[in-house]
Parts: structure tokens; sequence; C-alpha cells
């Protein structure tokens, strides 16, 4: 018998791996209507383009029921003359859930329930398109085996070819005699050639075996085994080696290894050998749990041979959240020597350095008030930092903050109880509490808000000296008020300008009682700038409390788009009056008189959506010369694209000017560069230039770099080359995380391989 455009369908159950012989049943819709025995199984015949009315047809096969799965096959003609199978003729299309198979013939062998599919065939499902010029469909074992095919990986995206390709029901795909890449089909780039390779589609990751990996035509890798990710997700492997020339470490290669060791918990070793100084070993733990999360970091070089020494650098980081607001924070560090940054590290801010932070939080929060307990210590690494210039541990600190408020009161209260160790100079207890009642009124465009606080401190010395007071105490009232105002033009109509003007005034009034006697633990004044003009406290810190009777000043304006609502120019102007000569100062400073403070201005306007201006300036109104200024241009016409210019100036300390550029050349090339220059010292900083090539499935980066390596001002100059292959090699970040700490604004420009 032999039928014209019909359509079978196999319904049996996709719970188990291995399908029963007793669960396929097999139905041919016919015109006939009439059931025809068939492999000792029921079968109906019907045209596929007729709708039928199933529940007025006994013969028709009810839906599955929940956990079946159904298979279709599509024909152009049918033969069931044959006693062993059937033959399927003109154009046959096998479908199953999401995947399809087409080929232009087919037969069904009923003894070995199998298909056997000839001539031009393919298969496609949401994951792998996979073509070839025959296949076979084992469908007890659920498995379809393809010869002389290829293939096709549209989320990566990735193709290849193979001489065998075996896809299973779980999702696995096995591959023999085979060649994969990332590469479009007229531009073979790099290829991987494997004996044999394995992807596991819902893992994400592939495994090969007997590999060569080439690079335009090139041989670059022979390994014996290997794994490679497919998709986004997390995978073990090796990650992108880094190659590069230093004169502090001579040719410098890290081929860093991922472990991919739970979803929770992953582990990367770095292997890095310098030929100047030997062979260090890097390693990352990074963990998350319910309610923690940390990541532990460790260098090591055991010998160096240019400093004759074991080396080593140790960061734990730790915070765990308990429930009802409770939580522990913990961050430690350890390095070996106070040159090991110098030697080993691979930028100015790093080399820079000078104390390494050590502490344990344990801290609780409720709506209104908070809790911390510290325990904090410093590890010192510039050897040239005097020990009375080194910082205080606090052994512990404790702090307790808490703020209540009604309609127009508020109630805060700020307290720190700290004992201070060290071996050098004072050490002992202070208590320092502060409580401050405020009123507000606010009316629309404008507030007024008088406060009241009472700052209480006291010490208790442990070390001072025979005949010495080994306790202070302080009390000063604190007086202040604080009022604006906000005036606002409104645009006649959407598309105009919205204009602010925002006068403030800020009152404060502290009395005057004699410090000289109090040590010094941990107070320093910062620098002048608009946070600075309008906090009550010139100090930071309560080892010294000025007295004051000033006024602070300033007014900022605002010009708004009406159109989108963004601020396209804001500047502000203030400035601190003295009204009474200032008697209480830190050792060493010079006390304030009756004249005006410094003018503080600070400008940022948004030229257009790629063009930015921020200027930082503080005019000294007693030399009647800058201060300090600070000012920076940005300039992002695209998304890949980047100009900057900035300056910076404090007076005697230093004058810096840096000019950054991200720009791509032609369609493929990409220049990276940076200049940083101290006027003072007039010597260079920082530079580097770098060329990026990037093809459609690879990227070349080459960086020449010259910076300030060590805190005596002497200079280390680095080269390094690094390639990159899609969906082969990571997204490293060197030189990416170099490219972000030297260019302001740079931030990733483009997308990643």
């Amino acid at each position: 018998m032999q039928l014209s455009n019909c359509a079978i369908v196999f319904l049996y159950p996709t719970q188990t791996s291995v399908l029963p012989e007793r669960s396929l049943k097999l139905f041919v819709w016919m015109s006939l209507l009439a059931p025809v025995p068939v492999f000792g199984q029921d079968l109906l015949c019907a045209p596929v383009a007729d709708s039928v009315d199933e529940s007025r047809s006994p013969l028709i096969p009810e839906a599955p029921p929940p956990g079946e799965a159904r298979i279709e096959i599509i024909a152009g003609e049918v033969d069931l003359s044959g006693e062993d199978g059937v033959e399927f003729f003109n154009q046959v299309q096998f479908r199953y859930g999401d995947r399809t198979i087409m080929a232009e013939s087919a037969t069904y062998d009923r003894q070995q329930q199998s298909i056997r599919v000839n001539g031009t065939v393919s298969y496609s499902d949401r994951d792998v398109t996979v073509y070839g010029e025959d296949a076979e469909v084992d469908t007890e074992n659920e498995e379809i085996l393809f010869t002389g095919a290829g293939f096709d990986i549209p989320a990566r995206p990735a193709r290849g070819s193979a001489q065998e390709i075996a896809i299973r029901s779980d999702q696995t795909i096995s591959f023999s005699s085979v060649n994969f890449t990332t590469c479009p089909q007229d531009q073979t780039d790099w290829e991987l050639m494997a004996q044999d390779i394995d992807l596991d589609i819902e893992e994400g990751f592939g495994t090969a075996r007997g590999v060569r990996l080439e690079f335009k035509g090139v041989p670059i890798l022979y390994a014996p085994y290997l794994t490679f990710p497919i998709d986004d997700r997390r995978k073990s492997g090796l990650l992108t080696p880094r190659f590069s020339e230093r004169d502090q470490t001579g040719l410098d290669i890290s081929a860093p290894y991922y472990f991919n060791l739970a979803p929770n918990y992953d582990l990367t070793l770095e292997p890095r050998l310098m030929s100047k100084r030997g062979l260090q070993l890097n390693s990352e733990f990074r963990y998350l749990l319910p309610s923690s999360e940390g990541l532990l970091a460790f260098e090591y070089l055991p010998d160096d041979s240019d400093a004759n020494r074991r080396r080593s650098y140790l960061t734990y980081d730790h915070t765990t959240r308990f429930s009802r607001g409770w939580q522990i924070e913990a961050s430690l560090a350890d390095v070996s020597d106070d040159a090991y940054f110098e030697d080993l590290g691979n930028s100015q801010t790093v080399a820079s350095q000078t104390h390494l932070n050590r502490y344990v939080d344990i801290s609780y929060r409720a709506d209104a008030w908070s809790l911390l307990a510290r325990f904090q210590a410093y590890q010192t690494i510039d050897s040239l930092i005097a020990a009375e210039d080194r910082p205080y541990e606090r052994v512990p600190q404790i702090l307790f903050d808490g703020s209540w408020s009604g309609e127009r009161w508020r109630f805060d209260s700020t307290n720190e109880l700290v004992m201070f160790d060290r071996d050098v100079g004072a050490t002992g207890w202070r208590l320092d509490s502060t409580e401050e009642l405020s009123f507000s009124f606010r009316k629309p465009g404008m507030y007024l808000t008088p406060a009241l606080a009472l700052r209480q401190t006291n010490y208790w010395i442990d070390n001072s000296a025979p005949g010495e007071r080994d306790n202070f105490s302080r009390t000063l009232p604190v007086a202040s008020i604080d009022a604006g105002l906000v005036f606002e033009r409104l645009p006649e109509n959407e598309s105009g300008w919205i204009q602010t003007l925002e006068p403030r005034i800020l009152y404060v009034n502290r009395p005057f009682e004699d410090q000289s006697e109090l040590p010094i633990f941990d107070t320093i004044e910062p620098d002048f700038n608009l946070v600075q003009l309008f906090r009550k406290y010139q100090y930071v810190g309560p080892d010294r409390i000025s007295d004051a009777d000033q006024v602070s000043l300033g007014v900022t304006a605002r010009l708004i788009d009406g159109a989108s609502g963004r601020e396209r120019l804001t500047a502000t102007l203030g400035q601190t009056r003295v009204l009474d000569t200032q008697r209480v100062s830190l050792p060493g400073q010079y006390l304030t008189d009756v004249s005006p403070s410094d003018y503080i201005a600070e400008v940022s306007i948004n030229v257009s959506d790629a063009w930015r201006l921020d200027v930082d300036y503080q005019w000294d109104s007693e030399t009647n010369s800058t201060a300090r200024a600070e000012t920076s241009v940005h300039f992002t016409p695209q998304e890949d694209r980047y100009a900057g210019f900035s300056y910076r100036l404090r007076e005697g300390l230093l004058e810096q000017g840096d000019i950054s550029l991200v720009w791509p050349v032609g369609q493929s090339w990409r220049v990276i560069g940076h200049y940083s220059y101290s006027f003072l010292e007039e010597e260079a900083l920082d530079r580097f230039l770098g060329w990026e090539y990037e093809a459609c499935c690879w990227r070349l980066r080459l960086i020449g770099r010259r910076y300030i390596s060590r805190r005596t001002g002497e200079s280390d100059t680095s080269i390094s080359v690094q390639l990159q292959l899609r969906g082969f090699s990571d997204d490293a970040g060197y030189p990416e995380e170099l490219l972000d700490r030297g260019i302001l604004g740079y931030q990733r420009l483009g997308n990643p391989l």
C-alpha cells in the first residue's frame, strides 16, 4: 500500500531515556478512516490538509496524556508494502517538540526500531543545527547519528564539521575527526581540530581530545585533553594567558586556570613565571553561601632570585548577614615586605600604597539606630614613615548612632568609645558623644533648620609620665542655623529651559576651650571643598574641636533641559566668613584670623550627550592666588570611543595634566593611549600606548607602557601582548583593568568578544 501526503504520529513517554517497544503507537491518518494492521499496531490514515474533529471519531487517537511527547512524520509519499518497515519519500520531516529532521527520504526498520535517513539531511533544535549526507535515528536509545556532517551553534555563534556527529536526547553531542571555530564561513582565522569533541549543551561546555589549535594557519597549541565554554556560563578551564616584558620582572608570563568547583564557589590558580625573579603561584578562592560571601587571595613566590628571599601577599574578605539586622564583616591583608608591590605590582597606584588595612566589624542596624564594634589595625609598608606618624590600632572601637524625628523636630545621637594602641606615643581610651536637637521649618521654596548640640569628650591615658594627668574631659555646646531658598523659573513651553537659583547660609558658633593637653589620635583637617564648606566642624575627628563664630555662604544655579529633565549646567560658589579669630588648631597649624576663607567654585556643564566639562576651583583670598584647581573635559560621541583631558593643581604639592584617548582607526583597528605629566617634577608619571585589532572572531592587543613604579620616583617599562579568540578564551581583564585605572572615563568602552 502506498499513501500520498500523509502525516504519521508516534506517541511515547519522555520520562525514560530508553523507549520500550510496547509504548510505541503508530498512527497514519487516511481518508479511509478504517483500522489497518501494521506492525501489530493500530494504523489510521487521513489527508494531512483535512481538518478532523477528534471528538466525533472514535478511531482518532486521543491527545497524549501529560508527560508524553509526540513525534510527527510528514512526507510526500509513504510506502507500507514492505514487510520489515515503512519507507518515506519526497521531502520527509520528523518533528519532536522543538526538534526537526528534514531529508529527501527515510526508512523505518521495525525490528531495529531505527530510522535511516537518506540524501541531504538537516537537524535543528533551539541549540544546534546539524547537516549531512546521511543519518540514522535510533528511536530506542534516542540518538541521531550523522556521517560527513557540519554543524552550527547559533547562540555562541560557532560552527564546524566532523566525520561523524551523534546527537542524544540528553542534550549532548559527540564529534569525531572534528574542526571547530567561531569564525564566519568565508574567514576561518582560527580553528580547533581534534580527534573527538563532546559538547554538553545543558551544562554549557565542551571536552576535546587530541587537540591542535591553529591561528592564521600556524599551530599555536597542542593538548591531549582540554575543555572550553560554548556559552556564557562559568566553566573550568584555561583562561587567556598573559605575556609582558617589564624592567622589574623581565619576561612575565601568566597562565591562569579557572576551577568551577560548584555553583556557589570557585578557584583560580595562576602560575606566573618571571625571568628575573622566578616562578610565583597566585590563587583566588571565592564562595557564596546563603548568608555569607567571601574572597581569599594568596600570592606566593618561594624564592625571588633577584631579592634572594621568600615573598607573599594574602588578602581575605568575608561578610556574613544574620537575621534581624546583624552582620559580621572582615577584611584582612598581609604582605611579606615593604617593596612587594613596587617589585611585583603593575601600576603606580599599587606601588604607592603605604598601609594595608585590617579590620573585623560586628554591626547591628535597626530602623532608628545602629551599633558597630570594630577591631582595626594597619600594616605599614612604607619604611620611611616614622613610628610616631603611623596610624593607631583600634582595639576595639564601638560606635552607636541613633536618629529619632517628629513632624518638625529631630534628635541625633552619635557616640564612640575606642581604645587606641601603638608602640610609640600616648595610648588609651577615648569616649566622644554628640547629642543634637534640631527643628525644621519648611515651606515651598525655602527651609530653616536651627540646631543645638552638646559634645562631650573624655580621655583615659595609659602611659602618661609620672606627675602628668592621665584623664581629660571636654564639654562644648554647638549652635547652628542652616537656611536656604530655591528660586525656580519655569519655561514657557515643554522644550524650554528650567532655571533655578539656590542660595544657602550656615551659621555655626562654638565657644573656645583650651585643648593643648589632649592627645592627637586620629584627627585631621580635610581638603576645603563644598562639602567641608557646609560642615559644622573644621576637623575630622574629636581630638580638636575648634572654636568658631562663622558664616558659610553659598549659591547654586542650575539649567535644566525641560524636554529631557537633564541638568545641562550646575554651578556653585561659596565662602566662609570668620567673625572672630580662631584659637584652637592642630599642632603646627596656623590659626585662622577674621579674614574670609578661600572661595570655592564648582561648575559642571553637559554641553551635549557627548561633551562634559567639570571644573573645581579654590581661590586663596589672602594671597590672591589659586590654591587648588581641577579641570576635566570628556568627549564620548559613541560607545566605542573616548577622548579626555584633565588638569590638577595643589599649590606647592602637585601640578599634573592627563590626556587620554580610545579611538577606532578604520573598521578593525583601535588606538588606546594615556599620558600623565607632572609640571612640578617636569617628568612623565605614566604613559602608555596600545593598538588593538578586532576581527570577527578574535582580538589582538599590544600595550607599551612606562610609569612610576616606586615611591622613590623610579620608573618601569613594560610591553604586553594578548590574543583573545571568541568562544575559546575568556574576555581577560588585563590590560582592560589597566585602561580602567589609567583612563578616567574609559569604563570598558565597546563590546567584549
